[in-house]
């Protein structure tokens, strides 16, 4: 700004000085031109009447003689020219020696026009010359020019050029630097709201300049000042948002993509990051396809933004995820900038509906058979078998058998769609453990003694009690022995332990029986999942004893899992949070 504003005015000044002293010396030396040029009109005059008589006689050699007794040493050249511009005679050289002066500027404008100015160098004498011609008609139309030297002139205004300079430098020094401190003083202002639109600019909002001037340059000051606390006031409420988007995002299980209409990613949370597989490291500002290998997520970006309008659907597996990918094109109006990726985790849903198909095929598969069976039997009774005094009994009792165990799939079905919902629950109360497996041990013992099995119960002393329901707890226990004692050879061993661990009871049912395969381990928890299907039904089993037990322990905020080895028996282990004293 300083520059821009000193610069200019300084040259202004510089060439506005140079123009006067240029005008000024020009037209002083106008007017001493025009000095001796009258002069020299007066002396001509003169000189036309001393040597009048001489030319009219014809001794032009005589007249100029006579010029010379008068003015010697005058520095006055006089020449006498003939109408066609032969050189009659002259005071400074020999008439003979010099050239047709017709066609000099002055002797042309005399012939033409009665007398002839010009300033010039001369060829003979070698120096600048005013010459003043002058046509004498009656003197045979001959012209007589004077000369007079222009050097005096020309040293008289160096002397007052030289004098103007040193003057002009003064003033222009003068005016320099009182141009500088005006200019200066007006532009601090200026350089202080330029280094505050500079900080502003640079993100630097807590800079402010003071106002101490009036009228504009004040104003602008108030009004910078007010821009920055406007500023930093939208920056920070900016920045406030933004923290509250991010912890948004980043809180949400489902994962979000931003990006801009050439697909390059704006923003993501960690969530996409973790659906979509990809290192959230280096995503920021790569394009879609650069981080997501997944085709269909391109594509429907691309779509969404040539089309403005939303994309939706499932995707997978990825990682062993199943998703619900939509895309929606930004902004809602006008012309899309770009899309917003939102991935859910479909997975539990997806597993869900696996989960309910196959347990309407469980249960109908396990209502068709003893169904089937009744029904068989009842059409073998109707068709005369009940009259029968040995098969009639035998078909009755059949019937009596499949009708409890459909009596014992419809209870166990309710069971388990009570604990899973968690509806019916008495209030928790204190459980104590030993006592609780006491009882369920004396319960199951005759079943054991059938089979010729030993049925041992070691409990440590001292056991913490756990909050629950005795009637629940005794449920799980009781299906776990049951279990042990049906898949137990007889003669084997089934042995009931707890003990406390840390701040935990721990439950555990140990046989010796035929143990279970590595592969159905990760599955036995499942509803109507066996291992020996055949051999389940024939023991009166519903395939939801071990569902049962799980969900009788997550109720009761424990764990249950089992070990196991083939040939060798299983070990179901229940982890039951205890009561601190």
């Amino acid at each position: 700004m300083f520059r821009r504003l000193y610069l200019p005015v300084l040259v202004v000044i510089v060439a506005l000085a140079a123009s006067l002293g240029w005008s000024g010396a020009a037209r002083l030396r106008a007017a001493q031109l025009e000095e001796m040029e009258g002069a020299l009109r007066q002396e001509a005059r003169l000189v036309r009447a001393l040597i009048a008589e001489d030319l009219r006689e014809g001794r032009s050699v005589e007249a100029m003689r006579r010029l010379r007794r008068i003015e010697p040493g005058s520095g006055r050249r006089v020449t006498l020219i003939a109408a066609d511009g032969k050189v009659l005679a002259d005071t400074d050289a020999d008439p003979a020696a010099m050239d047709n002066h017709r066609l000099r500027p002055e002797v042309a404008a005399a012939l033409a026009s009665g007398e002839g100015v010009s300033v010039r160098r001369s060829d003979t004498v070698g120096r600048e010359l005013m010459y003043y011609a002058l046509r004498l008609p009656e003197e045979g139309g001959s012209v007589l020019r004077i000369a007079v030297p222009v050097s005096g002139l020309e040293e008289h205004l160096a002397a007052l050029t030289r004098g103007l300079i040193l003057f002009s430098i003064a003033a222009l020094l003068a005016a320099a630097a009182l141009c500088f401190v005006l200019v200066r003083r007006h532009t601090a202002p200026l350089v202080e709201l330029t280094r505050l639109a500079e900080g502003i600019a640079g993100g630097d909002l807590s800079r402010r300049t003071p106002v101490r001037e009036g009228g504009e340059v004040g104003a602008l000051a108030r009004s910078l000042n007010a821009m920055a606390d406007s500023l930093a006031g939208m920056v920070a409420q900016i920045r406030k948002d933004h923290e509250e988007m991010k912890s948004v995002l980043a809180g949400m299980e489902e994962g979000v993509i931003a990006t801009d209409r050439k697909q390059r990613i704006l923003l993501f949370n960690p969530g996409a990051a973790g659906l979509l597989d990809f290192a959230p490291e280096t995503a920021s500002g790569k394009l879609l396809w650069e981080v997501v290998r997944e085709e269909e997520v391109i594509q429907a970006a691309k779509e969404a933004v040539e089309s403005g309008e939303r994309r939706s659907f499932q995707l997978g597996p990825v990682r062993g995820r199943h998703l619900d990918v939509s895309v929606y094109p930004w902004p809602a109006e006008g012309p899309g900038e770009g899309v917003v990726i939102v991935a859910h985790d479909a997975t539990e849903s997806v597993r869900y509906q696996e989960l309910r198909k196959e347990f309407v095929a469980n249960v109908s598969h396990e209502l068709r058979t003893p169904l089937t069976m009744i029904k068989g039997f009842l059409e073998t009774l109707q068709d005369g078998a009940i009259s029968d005094a040995v098969k009639g009994p035998e078909f009755l009792a059949t019937i009596a058998k499949h009708v409890d165990q459909l009596t014992n799939l419809v209870s166990d079905l309710l069971e388990l769609s009570r604990l899973e919902s968690r509806a019916g629950l008495p209030r928790l109360a204190r459980v104590e453990i030993a006592g609780t497996l006491g009882k369920v041990v004396e319960f199951m013992r005759p079943a054991a003694e059938k089979r010729r099995q030993a049925l041992e119960l070691s409990v440590n002393g001292g056991l913490p009690g756990v909050a629950g329901d005795p009637d629940y707890l005794e449920r799980a226990v009781s299906n776990l022995i049951d279990n042990a004692i049906k898949y137990t050879p007889e003669g084997g061993r089934v042995r009931v332990s707890a003990r406390a661990a840390g701040d935990e009871v721990v439950i555990e049912v140990a046989d010796s029986g035929i143990g279970i395969p590595a592969e159905d381990l990760p599955r036995i928890f499942e509803r109507f999942y066996r291992v020996d299907k055949s051999r389940s039904r024939e023991m009166g089993g519903t395939g939801l004893g071990l569902s049962i037990v799980k969900h009788v322990v997550q109720v009761h905020g424990g764990v249950v899992d089992v070990e196991s080895e083939m040939g060798k028996g299983s070990t179901f282990r229940v982890r039951l949070p205890a009561i601190v004293a």
